[in-house]
């Protein structure tokens, strides 16, 4: 059972930095890391388009600087918005990335950040069009589709596109027939986001092949 720590274990570390992906990196087998352009065109990680939302600061981050970003303080902590290179630099290299492209217009970047690393990466996204645009770039790079909606719709595009894994709200794990269909297809399915033990193991036992934990169990 492989285990991704949602934005590096959020519930536990300031999510997305550079502290929750070092600490996340002791039990993690990948950290997932979610991406966005900031003002002065660097990509950071940051899930939230507006900084309010987990920072003493105010703002849209494409309209702050990397620097700007940086100064601010996520959930209290020490620690700002960083930039991705960043992030990554912290996780040993024996230690998966899952990058989830949060907008359009990333992902010929993405594709060379994961060219400089010697992490095992995957793209992931809940949009098509960053997931299409990394394939044309280069087939060999995993894709995993994120949806929690129209569980039969977004399987056939995750299908359509070749992506390796199709990752689901854990509730319909249990309340359709996407995991059988996606092993048959050849896809792994990972489950988000998961937060207690007894999902977990329910999960386990549903047959999903990883669990995106929200915090170590």
């Amino acid at each position: 059972m492989q285990i991704t720590a949602h934005r590096g274990f959020g519930d536990r570390y300031p999510e997305n930095t550079v502290c929750a992906a070092e600490r996340a990196s002791e039990s993690a087998d990948v950290i997932e890391i979610d991406v966005r352009r900031c003002g002065s065109g660097e990509l950071v990680a940051s899930h939230w388009d507006n900084v309010e939302l987990v920072t003493d600061g105010r703002g849209d981050v494409d309209d702050l600087s990397a620097s700007e970003l940086a100064s601010l303080r996520v959930d209290g902590s020490d620690w700002g918005i960083p930039l991705l290179t960043d992030v990554l630099a912290a996780i040993p290299s024996e230690v998966g990335v899952n990058l989830d492209l949060k907008e359009r217009g990333i992902a010929a970047d993405v594709v060379d950040i994961v060219y400089s690393v010697e992490n095992d990466a995957v793209v992931s996204s809940f949009h098509l069009d960053p997931l299409w645009r990394t394939q044309l770039l280069d087939e060999s790079i995993p894709l995993a589709f994120n949806f929690g909606v129209r569980p039969d719709a977004n399987f056939l595009t995750a299908e359509t596109i070749d992506c390796e894994y199709a990752n689901p709200h854990w509730t319909l794990c249990f309340f359709t027939g996407l995991v059988e269909s996606a092993h048959e297809a050849g896809m792994e399915v990972h489950a988000w986001p998961v937060a207690t033990r007894p999902l977990a193991r329910a999960l386990e036992r549903r047959g999903v092949d990883g669990l995106v934990l929200t915090r170590p169990l």
